[in-house]
């Protein structure tokens, strides 16, 4: 079982259930090691499962209407994912989730997740107050694309996101920055 200890830690950390229930829980998740440029979720596919990111980067996109991706967010350790309208509702995604770089992800169906939902109400309140982190996490990263300009933001993602900054290629983030690529490179070269 320590081959889900980060995920153990941040379950246990919530005090919410006992040592045994976590471990019977984590019993149910499947390890997956997804390869540079592998997808772990494809737009036109249906999300059944949820998953927790031990390492690596993933970066989530869609496809504009000329076909270009556009970034709508990065996956980074220690951080729950899934197309959450797809997974509720069973529709295909429009979402797609790529590993930046290589990756391992723990996962849980759809039919596991219920099953213990069923026997341990708390894991469901606990996955919500994962959600909801995800979220706000999630906001606090694009509200700063709101303000400033394209150097201030650049300046942001570079001092709050370094990891990122070190390890996604420049067309990535240029796309969640809403800049052309050729500008981020400019916008790096003028910084020096």
């Amino acid at each position: 079982m320590e081959t889900f200890a980060s995920l153990k830690e941040i379950i246990e950390r919530s005090n919410i259930l006992e040592k045994e229930q976590v471990k019977w829980i984590l019993e149910h998740f499947q390890d997956e090691n997804l390869k540079k440029n592998q997808f772990c979720l494809e737009a036109g596919n249906r999300s059944s499962r949820i998953r927790f990111l031990e390492s690596g980067i993933l970066c989530s996109f869609i496809y504009n209407k000329e076909g270009e991706e556009v970034v709508k967010h990065f996956v980074e350790p220690g951080q729950f994912f899934t197309d959450i309208d797809s997974y509720e509702k069973g529709i295909p995604t429009k979402l797609n989730i790529q590993a930046v770089v290589n990756s391992r992800v723990f996962s849980i169906s759809k039919t596991d997740n219920e099953k213990i939902n069923k026997e341990l109400p708390q894991w469901g309140y606990l996955l919500k107050q994962f959600a909801a982190e995800a979220l706000n996490l999630m906001i606090r990263n694009r509200n700063f694309l709101q303000f400033g300009s394209a150097v201030e933001q650049y300046q942001h993602f570079l001092k709050h996101h370094p990891n990122l900054a070190q390890n996604v290629p420049l067309k990535y983030i240029a796309s969640y920055l809403g800049i052309t690529q050729s500008s981020l490179s400019r916008i790096r070269r003028e910084r020096g």
